[in-house]
């Protein structure tokens, strides 16, 4: 492509991604110095830059539009690179397969920190290049070898205010059926289950890992018929809608949103909320792995993960971003609650996970 042309396609594409609201004004006035200093360069280094391709996965739904608005929109516009997002979720045995039959179409995938872990020990994923990556702009529980955090979640208690004049206030209060009475809510998936079910029935927080499966599988039938599963994120919200359950373990995402969707009366506490790094990984056999670390290296911009938070309501994994944060952001982020935060162990999830799984799945089974 000639360079004037290649010049012009950027900043067509800076332009439509401004009016879809996946550029701020801020990325747009810088896209446009990169666009006064490529007239300079020659037409060989443009068809360098347009050549230069990138995907990225991630699990779908508001997340594409959410993850294009404040990272690879941005990120596509200042570096010149096609960059697209695959939400078809990427799970660990995805990666697995991609890279065992070397038909590798995911540069970058989302995930939870775990799978870092999980996939490293494998060598089925890239060594984070902390060169370029920013290792002082994460907490020292979402840096790993294999995976770099890119955002935080967190699985909170749940409830029906008017259900509940007097709320509950505890991971005790979820597991007492008597004066708490009503039908509660929790993943069928197993993950950030476990926490909420010891921390209910007395084990301290420093003495959670190992998990002990036969103090969930007690602490989950105790429940008995007031047990009721959700399998997405989006069921989560469809039983406290639909009047199904009073209160429930979910991501505090989805507790947002109820809040909003139901007029207040759904909220929820941050009270030993189960902090969850998510994280990036660079399957091995990608295209071009120094793309892929430095469109991680531009995700870490605490302005661009503010995006995210407001778009998504995914908490930012870099801790500086915390100081930008106006009242009503920090009272839905989870990394402005750390004080209560029970870290989750992403360790033991990478080792244990398959097993506990398959346990955790016979003790829900009707």
């Amino acid at each position: 492509m000639p360079t004037d042309a290649f010049l012009n396609d950027n900043l067509d594409r800076a332009l439509d991604a401004t009016k879809r609201g996946a550029m701020d004004r801020r990325d747009f006035l810088g896209l446009l110095a990169t666009v006064a200093a490529g007239a300079l360069v020659g037409s060989g280094r443009a068809a360098e830059a347009a050549s230069k391709a990138l995907t990225v996965a991630n699990f779908g739904g508001d997340a594409v539009k959410a993850f294009e608005a404040a990272w690879t929109g941005p990120f596509a516009a200042t570096s010149g690179a096609t960059v697209t997002i695959d939400g078809a979720g990427p799970l660990p045995g995805n990666i697995k397969k991609m890279v065992d039959e070397k038909n590798v179409v995911w540069d970058v995938s989302d995930g939870d920190g775990f799978y870092a872990l999980q996939l490293g020990a494998q060598n089925l994923v890239e060594k984070i290049d902390y060169s370029v990556v920013k290792k002082d702009q994460l907490y020292d529980w979402n840096a790993y070898e294999h995976g770099v955090g890119n955002y935080v979640y967190s699985y909170v208690l749940a409830y029906r205010k008017s259900k509940y004049p007097t709320p509950p206030k505890s991971w005790a209060d979820f597991l007492d059926v008597k004066k708490f009475p009503g039908k509660r809510t929790l993943w069928k998936w197993f993950m950030g289950m476990p926490e909420p079910l010891l921390l209910g029935s007395g084990v301290p927080k420093d003495k959670l890992y190992p998990i002990d499966m036969d103090k969930v599988v007690k602490a989950v039938k105790s429940l008995g018929d007031n047990l009721v599963l959700w399998d997405s994120g989006g069921s989560s919200q469809q039983v406290f809608l639909d009047k199904e359950v009073d209160m429930g373990v979910i991501w505090h995402t989805r507790a947002t949103v109820l809040e909003k969707d139901t007029g207040g009366d759904v909220t929820w506490t941050w009270a030993d909320h189960i902090l969850t790094p998510g994280a990036w990984v660079v399957p091995k056999g990608g295209k071009d792995t120094k793309l892929a670390m430095e469109f991680i290296a531009s995700t870490q911009d605490p302005a661009k993960q503010v995006k995210l938070l407001d778009m998504l309501g995914n908490g930012p994994a870099n801790p500086k971003t915390v100081a930008l944060l106006t009242d009503e952001q920090k009272r839905k982020n989870p990394t402005s609650h750390l004080d209560t935060a029970v870290i989750r162990d992403e360790k033991w999830y990478a080792e244990k996970y398959d097993d506990a799984v398959g346990v955790w799945l016979d003790a829900i089974a009707k």
